[in-house]
């Protein structure tokens, strides 16, 4: 049995990126500018990356997709992706990324001390994923949270370096907080790519059918179901309930058409 070959699907922002992988070694990494066309940009992205190498989806043995949090539908797209190839190409094996981990590898190689990846979560609140370096790489410590925007900055552990496109949306400055530069706020398929395969390599894989998307908040369409008293959804949400606290909500998905 040759090196596994794996694949890393980064479609949670507007800046969308795949990747390619033999074995521990990133092959190459592609990157696109999605404009709401994350579906149509992916599949040929994706196909390209594998043709110029003489691959097939059948070829692939690892799929590598940022989770989230992140846009709705990028996301979704994402997920769906690593799922309708995990479900037509027999034996790949799939690996959620939450989307903080990616953005934290951006930072992998810089001095700080504690580490905060940002998401507006709307509602002046925001999304946070606090990391620790252990054996020189950014680990989560602790669970996500969400927050009224305030409330975090009073609660954070100081010094912290802030990071995330939720710096974007919340004022977040502070004695003994530094923010990260705009070009490093977001998840790009390289990050996606080498925490997937760390986690691959612990052993780490979720069933397609368990394969779900994280979100900071409820979903419009699952808040109309519940409205009229459905139990419908599509993923993992994390939403606040009280000072500190996180939600969780895991609700089959459905499978969809990729392009839908």
């Amino acid at each position: 049995m040759g090196e596994a070959v794996s694949i890393a699907i980064e479609t949670s922002c507007r800046a969308g990126g795949v990747a390619l992988g033999v074995g521990d070694e990133l092959v190459e990494a592609v990157a696109f500018e999605a404009h709401g066309r994350h579906a149509a940009q992916l599949l040929c992205r994706l196909d390209d990356l594998l043709a110029a190498r003489g691959l097939k989806p059948t070829n692939v043995d690892e799929v590598y997709v940022s989770a989230g949090p992140g846009s709705f539908t990028g996301i979704r797209v994402g997920v769906t992706a690593a799922r309708t190839l995990a479900q037509a190409v027999s034996g790949v094996r799939c690996v959620g990324v939450p989307t903080a981990r990616a953005v934290a590898e951006n930072l992998r190689g810089r001095a700080w001390e504690r580490l905060a990846v940002v998401f507006d979560a709307k509602n002046e609140n925001v999304c946070v994923q606090e990391f620790a370096r252990r054996d020189g790489l950014p680990e989560p410590d602790g669970p996500p949270r969400v927050a009224p925007e305030q409330e975090f900055l009073a609660t954070v552990r100081r010094p912290v370096l802030l990071t995330g496109e939720g710096l974007g949306y919340h004022d977040l400055a502070g004695e003994g907080v530094e923010l990260a530069e705009p070009d490093v706020r977001l998840p790009t398929a390289e990050g996606v790519w080498r925490v997937g395969r760390r986690l691959a390599a612990a052993g780490e894989f979720t069933g397609y059918h368990r394969l779900l998307p994280i979100y900071t908040r409820r979903p419009e369409a699952v808040r109309l179901w519940e409205k009229r008293g459905e139990k419908r959804g599509s993923g993992t949400v994390l939403a606040p309930e009280g000072a500190n606290s996180h939600l969780k909500c895991n609700v089959d998905g459905k499978r969809k058409d990729i392009a839908g």
